[in-house]
């Protein structure tokens, strides 16, 4: 009996999303082409910076500071004034800088992780997203798109990859509820290994043709990749473009993730171009432009014997863009890990291998305080001599 209301509620929430597609494409017709969802190509290679945190991981990560933008500081337990201020100096530090676009990520799994905290219903959460939390989602795509930004969204569903048709549901309720003409490229799924993990690659062939050949206008004019992972060895990244080449011949794109943190304190960024260019050469044999919605370099945690500093992330982001930029080689779509500081603050023992990546040392009378890579990152978006500027020396 279990299983006949489950699938009763699979086909009530599938002939929900079909009838509401149906409405939004009638409707569509008359709309003006601000409203209507049409995003071309991007004309020049994405110059982008992952937006996930604010002052710590504790209470100002996405989930949360859409919350509070939404409902006030006092959403999601707990008080931490000046969210909305920091989130817009925030913005505009990103703006200065020389960023274009803003990448966002939203996940089912990071409502879970946040239910008891911001006391979400999961049930109206997944597998359809209700209006009121696409609301909160609107707000925050508006007040980005305000500083005129192009946004990147990754849509991210069950752990483990295991419900595709739901995870397809939930996807089509959040693009078919927030403001289409702001979103600029939809990733499918997060950190899905194809060549790697055989369940991610069916995974990947039921959700991507999916979108890609919707059956409704209004979302097949959408740009769509998916979001992969780094490649620890040349093996797998030969095989990970192999495996891209067959199975979707037609991509704009080729996804790409390109952290590195394989060379020695100390290194300089001659070495980190380098290495970086053994997996380029790699992803460029697929003959289509890259698209790196992920790359950046993680700084040491308390716990750890190797120390990675400050200087050592410049010398990597000279290294990534030379690789990327100064080497006669067609450029790529790139989005850094991350703005903001992702560190535990209330709980630094807690920090671990995903931390600290955040650009921002925390943030002083609510304004980011920033360093050298920051400083290193401005002078590449702005600076059109920058690749002249490696040659001299140091």
């Amino acid at each position: 009996m279990k299983n006949i209301s489950f699938l009763f509620c699979a086909f009530l929430s599938r002939f929900i999303i079909t009838l509401f597609l149906s409405f939004f494409t009638i409707t569509s017709v008359n709309a003006s082409n601000k409203d209507v969802a049409i995003s071309s190509s991007p004309s020049h290679p994405a110059k982008g910076i992952n937006f996930f945190y604010l002052d710590g991981r504790d209470q100002e990560d996405l989930v949360q500071i859409a919350e509070k933008l939404f409902h006030g500081d006092d959403a999601c337990k707990g008080t931490r004034p000046n969210i909305s201020k920091r989130f817009e100096n925030t913005l505009k530090n990103i703006k200065k800088a020389g960023f274009e676009w803003v990448r966002l990520l939203i996940s089912k799994d990071f409502y879970q992780i946040y239910a008891n905290r911001c006391g979400f219903d999961m049930e109206e959460i997944y597998p359809v997203l209700a209006d009121k939390h696409v609301s909160v989602l609107t707000n925050l795509i508006e007040n980005i798109a305000e500083e005129d930004f192009k946004i990147e969204v990754v849509l991210s569903g069950t752990e483990w990859f295991k419900e595709p048709e739901n995870d397809i549901l939930f996807f089509e309720s959040i693009l078919l509820g927030v403001p289409l003409q702001h979103i600029n490229m939809v990733m499918l799924g997060g950190d899905v290994q194809p060549a790697n993990a055989k369940y991610q690659a069916e995974w990947l062939k039921k959700v991507l043709p999916h979108f890609l050949n919707h059956e409704h206008g209004v979302l097949k004019k959408l740009n769509y990749l998916f979001d992969t992972v780094t490649y620890r060895n040349t093996k797998q990244a030969t095989s990970y473009v192999a495996w891209v080449t067959q199975e979707f011949p037609s991509l704009k794109y080729l996804p790409v993730n390109l952290y590195n943190r394989s060379l020695p304190p100390g290194s300089v960024w001659q070495e980190y171009a380098k290495v970086l260019n053994e997996y380029m050469d790699i992803y460029r044999s697929a003959g289509r432009p890259l698209w790196i919605d992920e790359y950046g370099f993680r700084l040491s945690n308390t716990s750890e014997k190797e120390i990675y500093t400050e200087a050592d992330r410049v010398e990597y982001l000279k290294g990534f863009h030379h690789a990327l930029f100064c080497a006669k080689q067609p450029p790529a779509a790139h989005f850094i890990w991350t703005a903001g500081n992702d560190r535990y603050n209330t709980n630094p023992a807690k920090d671990h291998d995903r931390t600290p990546f955040g650009l921002f040392e925390g943030y002083t009378d609510n304004m980011p305080v920033t360093g050298d890579a920051w400083s290193e990152l401005s002078l590449f978006n702005k600076d059109s001599s920058y690749c002249e500027r490696l040659k001299e020396p140091d």
